[in-house]
């Protein structure tokens, strides 16, 4: 789940979430696409892949370079596209604070009453002045570098970048590994519930950012939207993946949150750029200044290792299937060789159906029936998932329904449209354009 939560003091008692999958849900039949992109534009240090021989068209931006280098190119790339994203995101973002719109971002009600109070470019800065100091300066050269190449305000777009700190959505995640997995290798879930009525569904933008082995950089890919480049999606070419979601429904475990510290898109960013094992995006995570109550989940398929991480300002636990939390036995009981959450921390009804589909195929878990079964049927992510098998070096993406897309047959969110799978060792080994 994506964002964000800003509380100053821990809840004095836990509440459930709502809502529920159907009990009449749907498996997902639609065949698996491999995936077929075609180069539709190049420039100096990047080229443009067009994903759309299925139902799901999205682009894959290729970069190289230093990081402006990078985020020159990739303006150049989609410049129209990153303009129009940027633009209409903002004007969504303040119809809703203007009560136009229903509060479908999550808005906070600290982040509501400054935007009104003071504008919503207050706010926005605020939280950038809140947590620059613990970002990498290179973020921003990058970000300078997709404003310089798109001709897209930087201000504008140094503001929506704060947009996942001030917001939240509800997302799932599993990871599932040696006997649960049909191959014994790990398979891990990455499923985004949030706004499936503004741009973010139109907008859809895969970046692979390849580097050289002497640049202390990793290549790694960013499951996001155009010109946007904090991760909440992605993985890495050492066969590292993060998951994540947002908790609203905490229990007083999480202890405190804060306003001050490294956004959770930047973090999770350096996870795939800089690291290369298990241990070493575990100890980031440890050591990083955080801010607000989230779940993450970071897997490894080099070693087939998956853990969760309860995360606020104030813990960092790691939980795998030995330890799994919270204990309920009714609603998320363990399971073996498989961590999972369903919606939220405390959010019975999902985390129920999850546990059910899981364990009703524990040991022939693989990509097909996550698809099919457990991901479709507990109707989870919305607006896009993810599903790593790395040590098959595959990567099955699904994306919500564009507005312009008029095929009503091809249904609407991503959990229930056909999937397309990408060949990760196409992907890291696309060489440059001669140019």
């Amino acid at each position: 789940v994506l964002f964000c939560l800003f509380l100053l003091v821990p809840s004095a008692f836990a509440a459930y979430c709502n809502g529920s999958p159907s009990p009449d849900a749907p498996e997902n039949n639609f065949p698996i696409a491999d995936a077929q992109p075609v180069v539709v534009k190049t420039v100096k240090n990047g080229s443009l892949q067009r994903i759309s021989d299925n139902s799901q068209q999205f682009h894959i931006s290729h970069l190289w370079g230093t990081p402006y280098e990078q985020g020159f190119a990739h303006g150049q790339l989609l410049s129209e596209d990153i303009t129009v994203f940027f633009e209409t995101t903002y004007k969504y973002l303040a119809d809703q604070v203007a009560g136009s719109l229903p509060n479908k971002l999550g808005l906070p009600s600290w982040f509501l009453e400054m935007a009104v109070e003071k504008g919503l470019d207050v706010a926005l800065d605020w939280t950038f002045n809140a947590t620059f100091d613990y970002v990498d300066q290179t973020f921003w050269e990058e970000l300078r570098g997709v404003s310089d190449g798109s001709g897209t305000d930087y201000d504008l777009m140094r503001r929506i970048h704060m947009l996942p700190e001030a917001t939240k959505a509800h997302c799932s995640m599993f990871g599932a590994s040696n006997g649960a997995t049909k191959s014994g290798n790990l398979l891990q879930l990455r499923a985004l519930d949030w706004d499936v009525d503004g741009p973010f569904k139109d907008n859809v933008n895969v970046v692979v950012y390849h580097h050289d082995d002497d640049s202390g950089r990793v290549s790694w890919v960013n499951v996001a939207w155009s010109g946007f480049i904090g991760s909440v999606t992605g993985f890495n070419s050492q066969q590292l993946a993060i998951s994540e979601i947002g908790v609203s429904y905490p229990d007083d475990s999480f202890g405190e949150e804060s306003r001050h510290g490294i956004p959770f898109v930047n973090l999770l960013r350096d996870i795939l750029e800089k690291d290369s094992h298990f241990e070493d995006a575990n100890k980031r995570i440890s050591e990083a200044p955080r801010t607000c109550n989230l779940i993450l989940g970071v897997g490894d398929a080099k070693t087939g290792q998956f853990n969760s991480v309860q995360y606020s300002k104030s813990v960092a636990n790691f939980i795998t299937s030995d330890n799994l939390q919270p204990v309920n036995e009714t609603w998320h009981a363990p399971i073996e060789d498989v961590v999972y959450f369903g919606m939220d921390w405390l959010c019975p009804d999902y985390s129920e159906v999850l546990h059910d589909r899981l364990q009703e195929n524990l040991g022939q878990i693989d990509a097909e029936v996550a698809v099919r079964d457990a991901i479709a049927r507990t109707q989870t992510g919305n607006l896009h998932v993810a599903v790593y098998d790395l040590a098959d070096d595959a990567a099955y993406l699904s994306f919500a329904k564009r507005s312009d897309d008029n095929d009503d047959d091809a249904g609407s969110m991503a959990y229930e449209r056909q999937y397309t799978k990408l060949d990760l060792a196409d992907l890291f080994s696309t060489e440059p354009p001669e140019l």
